[in-house]
């Protein structure tokens, strides 16, 4: 539908280290998904679950928006 799509990983190292995730990382870029930075945290850390970090969403959907208020 040509909406524009941003995600922002949030996982622990053990998941990350997961074949499957690299793959999936790369089959969501293939599909023009952004995708946020995030250092995976130790398992069980939590390490910050709480945070939102939308502004890092608002900055990866400037550009195909064309717009930021």
């Amino acid at each position: 539908m040509g909406v524009p799509i941003a995600v922002l990983p949030y996982l622990n190292a053990a998941q990350a280290a997961h074949p499957a995730y690299a793959r999936s990382l790369d089959r969501l870029r293939e599909m023009n998904v952004m995708i946020g930075t995030y250092v995976p945290h130790r398992p069980k850390a939590g390490d910050g679950a709480d945070r939102f970090r939308g502004e890092e969403a608002l900055d990866l959907l400037e550009p195909r928006l064309g717009r930021r208020p």
